[in-house]
C-alpha cells in the first residue's frame, strides 16, 4: 500500500521514494499534467528528504522560467526515458568537473592576489565563512549544501550544453562528484587564506595526475599478450588463445575500439550485458558479413537461438580481465565490470547440459547396421573397420571406460598397460614423444584430474581389444593406436565426432535435445553410481573432480588393481554384446 510521509512532496510505492509536486494551476496547460511526480532512486527516508530538498529547487526554477514562457510555447518536457536521453560518459563528465574546479580555483587565486586581506580580521572573516560553507557542503543532511550541490553541478553542466535530465542514473554519482569538488575548492581556500602552499590538492581525484586516454582495443591487446605468454608457460592449447581473441574482439566491436578505457562506466557495462544476451549463437559461421547489430536484428528476424547464458558469462568474464588489468594500471580507480552476470540466469544444472543416453537407445545404437555387420564378417568382428578402428572402439571404449573422446583418439600403443597383478588398463596422460618421421605426438589433458589409469573393461577384452592393439603394433610403427587426422588446434576427435553426430547416430538412433557423443560418458557416471561406487572412483575412473578433502591427499586411488572391481560391474540394461566377441584364436590370425 502506498504511505505519504510527513512532507507532501514524498511519496513511497512499492519500497522507493517518489518527488511528488502539484504544479501551479496556471502552469498545468505548460507542462501538460496537474502533478508531477518522478522516482528519487532511494529506499532511504533520509536519502529521500536531501533529494528532495533538490528536487524542490530544481521545480521551483523550472516553474519560475515558465512563469515568462510565452503563451503558445507549447508543453515543458517533464522527464526522459533511459532510451530518448544521449549517453553522457563518466570520463566528460569528471573532465567537466576537474575544469570547474580548476577555473574556479584559479579565479580566486586571481581574487586574493589582486585585492589581500586588508586586516587578521577580515582574513579572520574570510577563513570563517568558507569553514561555514564547509560544513555545510559536508553535512549530507543540510538542504543548503543539497542546494548549492544542485546549483553548481547546473552551472558545470551548462558549460557543456547538457540539461541535469540528462543525466539519468548517472545523476547521483555526478552530485557525489560535484560535492568532493566544492569540499576540494573550500579547502583550498582556506590553504591559500593561511598562505598554505604545501599542498597541490586536498582530494585524490583532483590531484592533477589524470591518467591517460588508453583505447579499450590497445589495453585488450596487452590482455591477450599476457594470455598467450600464461598460454606458453603452461602448455594451454592454441584452441583456448584463439577462444580468449575471438571474445575480446566480440567486446571491442560491442564498445568500440576506440573508446577510451576511463570512459567505461555502469552504463555501459550493463550495455555490453544487454548486447551479448541478444547476440546470435554461431554468429561467425551465420553472419560472418554482417556487422553485430545487423546480426543480431538478422537472428532476430529469423527466429535463431541467442547466446547461452555460459557462454554469455565466459563473454562478461573476458571483460571484466580486461577492467582488471585497467585497475591495476591505475586507468581507472574501480571495475565497473566486476560484479556483471548475464541478462538471463543459466536454467540449466551442470549435471544437465549433457544428457546420458537411454538404455532403449545404447541397446538399439550397437544393433545398427554397422555393428551387425561387423558381427557376421568373421571370428575378429572389430577386424571389419579397415578405415582405422575407431568407428568400432571409440563409443565401446567411452561407454565402458568413460574416457573422453580425445582421450581415446590420442591414446599410444605403449598406453596400453598390464600390472603385475595382471590387470591391463590405459594410462591416460600427457607425453611428447617422437614418431619416426621426427614429428611430434603429442597429447594433452583437459585438466590435471584428467591423469589416471583406467581398467580395461571385460566386454572390450572378450571383443579383442588387446589382439587389435597388437594388429595395429604389427602394421605400423606410428605411435597412435588409432589413426586420425588432428584438426588446426590438435584435437585428434574432431573429424571422428563430425562422422558420429552427421551420419552414424542419425543412421542409428534419434537423439534427443543435449544429447551427443558425450552422453557416453554421461551413461558411465550414471553407471558408477549405480553400483554405489565411492567419490574416489569416480575422479580415478572419470577424472570428475569431486571436492577437496584431506582424504585426497592420501593413497593411491588410480591403482588399476583396486579400481577394476568397480570397472568389472559396469553394465547397462538389456545391452548384450556377444555378438561381437572374438572366436578363441581368431588374434592369432592374419
Amino acid at each position: 500500500m502506498d504511505r505519504v510521509a510527513e512532507t507532501y512532496h514524498l511519496k513511497c510505492r512499492k519500497g522507493v521514494w517518489y518527488y511528488r509536486r502539484r504544479v501551479p494551476d496556471h502552469l498545468v496547460g505548460t507542462f501538460g499534467k496537474a502533478v508531477i511526480q518522478h522516482s528519487l532512486d532511494t529506499k532511504s527516508l533520509k536519502q529521500a528528504k536531501r533529494r528532495r530538498e533538490v528536487a524542490d529547487i530544481e521545480w521551483s526554477a523550472r516553474f519560475s522560467a515558465a512563469e515568462g514562457a510565452p503563451p503558445d510555447a507549447g508543453p515543458v518536457p517533464i522527464e526522459q526515458t533511459a532510451s530518448t536521453v544521449p549517453h553522457t560518459s563518466n570520463a566528460r563528465l569528471k573532465q567537466l568537473v576537474w575544469d570547474y574546479v580548476a577555473r574556479t580555483d584559479a579565479r580566486f587565486q586571481e581574487r586574493i592576489a589582486s585585492e589581500p586581506p586588508t586586516s587578521e580580521d577580515e582574513k579572520s572573516d574570510i577563513k570563517m565563512n568558507i569553514e561555514m560553507d564547509l560544513q555545510v557542503i559536508q553535512d549530507r543532511d543540510d538542504p543548503n549544501g543539497a542546494a548549492s550541490i544542485y546549483l553548481s553541478g547546473k552551472r558545470i553542466l551548462e558549460t557543456a550544453g547538457i540539461a541535469p535530465d540528462q543525466l539519468g542514473t548517472q545523476s547521483s554519482a555526478f552530485n557525489e562528484l560535484v560535492r568532493r569538488a566544492l569540499i576540494e575548492l573550500d579547502r583550498r581556500k582556506l590553504a591559500h587564506i593561511q598562505d598554505d602552499h604545501s599542498h597541490g590538492s586536498f582530494d585524490a581525484i583532483f590531484n592533477g595526475a589524470r591518467p591517460p586516454d588508453v583505447p579499450f582495443s590497445q589495453l585488450a591487446e596487452q590482455r591477450l599478450q599476457q594470455v598467450k605468454e600464461e598460454a606458453a608457460a603452461n602448455g594451454t592449447s592454441r584452441k583456448w588463445i584463439d577462444k580468449q581473441r575471438a571474445a575480446m574482439a566480440l567486446i571491442c566491436e560491442i564498445i568500440g575500439d576506440a573508446t577510451p578505457v576511463g570512459a567505461i562506466d555502469y552504463d555501459i557495462c550493463m550495455s555490453v550485458r544487454s548486447t551479448l544476451a541478444r547476440a546470435p549463437t554461431n554468429r561467425s559461421k551465420l553472419y560472418k558479413k554482417l556487422t553485430l547489430n545487423e546480426a543480431i536484428a538478422r537472428a532476430a528476424a529469423q527466429g535463431k537461438a541467442t547466446m547461452a547464458p555460459l557462454t554469455q558469462q565466459y563473454y562478461l568474464r573476458v571483460f571484466k580481465d580486461v577492467l582488471d588489468l585497467a585497475a591495476k594500471k591505475r586507468l581507472i580507480t574501480v571495475n565497473p565490470a566486476l560484479d556483471l552476470r548475464p541478462l538471463k540466469r543459466d536454467d540449466v544444472a551442470p549435471g544437465d547440459k549433457r544428457y546420458p543416453f537411454t538404455p532403449e537407445q545404447i541397446v538399439q545404437f550397437f544393433r545398427c547396421d554397422f555393428y551387425e555387420r561387423c558381427a557376421s564378417s568373421g571370428p575378429a568382428p572389430y577386424r571389419y573397420d579397415t578405415k582405422g578402428g575407431w568407428r568400432f572402439w571409440l563409443p565401446l571404449i567411452c561407454l565402458f571406460t568413460g574416457m573422453r573422446p580425445n582421450e581415446v583418439c590420442q591414446l599410444h600403443v605403449g598406453d596400453v598397460q598390464q600390472t603385475k597383478l595382471g590387470t591391463w588398463y590405459f594410462d591416460v596422460v600427457t607425453t611428447s614423444i617422437e614418431s619416426d618421421d621426427k614429428q611430434p605426438a603429442s597429447k594433452t589433458l583437459k585438466t590435471a584430474s584428467s591423469r589416471r589409469k583406467v581398467p580395461i573393461h571385460p566386454e572390450l577384452l572378450k571383443m579383442g581389444f588387446l589382439q587389435f592393439v597388437a594388429d595395429r603394433q604389427a602394421a605400423t610403427t606410428e605411435p597412435n593406436l588409432f589413426p586420425a587426422t588432428p584438426d588446426q588446434y590438435g584435437n585428434l576427435a574432431t573429424y571422428p565426432l563430425k562422422r558420429f553426430r552427421d551420419h552414424f547416430f542419425p543412421q542409428a538412433i534419434k537423439l534427443a535435445p543435449r544429447q551427443t557423443f558425450y552422453s557416453f560418458r554421461h551413461n558411465f557416471r550414471d553407471a558408477l553410481r549405480r553400483i554405489g561406487a565411492p567419490a574416489e572412483t569416480l575422479q580415478a575412473l572419470g577424472g570428475w573432480s569431486q571436492g577437496k578433502r584431506v582424504s585426497d591427499n592420501y593413497g593411491d586411488h588410480s591403482d588399476p588393481d583396486f579400481q577394476v572391481q568397480f570397472i568389472n560391474r559396469v553394465a547397462y540394461a538389456g545391452l548384450n554384446l556377444r555378438n561381437l566377441y572374438i572366436e578363441v584364436g581368431a588374434g592369432a590370425e592374419n
